[in-house]
């Protein structure tokens, strides 16, 4: 299970299960990386984040979604 622990406009933080997430967008900068994510979670809930938190969230997916197609014998 990925958790990260991401900022909020007013300063306090959230702790994220990216297992919850239904679908996310990514905004790509020139170099390749993400600049803007935003998580759809399956509670209806929503997350924009930016730079590093952008890029970490992406990091987490990938790795997760990496995981679960060579678990289930997907090809990766």
């Amino acid at each position: 299970m990925s958790l990260i622990n991401v900022s909020s406009t007013r300063g306090d933080y959230a702790l994220v299960n990216l297992e919850q997430v239904a679908w996310a967008t990514v905004d790509t900068n020139e170099a390749g990386g993400a600049s803007r994510i935003t998580l759809h979670m399956v509670d209806g809930a929503t997350f924009l984040l930016r730079d590093a938190e952008a890029e970490y969230a992406l990091a987490g997916l990938r790795r997760d979604l990496g995981e679960s197609s060579r678990d289930a014998g997907l090809p990766h």
